[in-house]
């Protein structure tokens, strides 16, 4: 649990600096972006804040979710849309990729915290 902090604080260097550069350089508007990001990292950066290893439980199952949520969404906007709105696709995938990431960090705290209990 040693790595907590640093991940809530790339979150939101992610959710404050990333996404408003991103959606300036897709949208052209501010603040956006960041909206988006706040609704769906806050309450994750507020679980790696708490540290617990229940909260990192339960980080592991909102990303998972929002991963899957964020692929329907991008596979989605490939498929049905083709080149002519793929822009919109595109604009989903840092979120996407946060998500994953997030949850592979939580799913590696969690495989190592099982390693080491003993089976009874």
């Amino acid at each position: 649990m040693k790595h907590t902090r640093l991940y809530l604080y790339l979150n939101f260097i992610f959710i404050f600096i990333f996404l408003n550069v991103w959606d300036f350089a897709i949208n052209r508007i501010f603040f956006n972006g960041m909206l988006l990001g706040l609704i769906m990292f806050a309450p994750i950066g507020l679980l790696w804040f708490i540290g617990k290893f229940n909260a990192v439980v339960l980080i592991t199952l909102i990303s998972i979710f929002e991963f899957v949520v964020m692929s329907i969404f991008v596979w989605e906007g490939f498929e049905l849309s083709g080149a002519s709105s793929s822009v919109k696709s595109v604009f989903w995938i840092p979120y996407l990729l946060a998500a994953g990431i997030n949850g592979f960090w939580g799913l590696n705290i969690y495989s190592k915290a099982k390693k080491n209990t003993q089976p009874v």
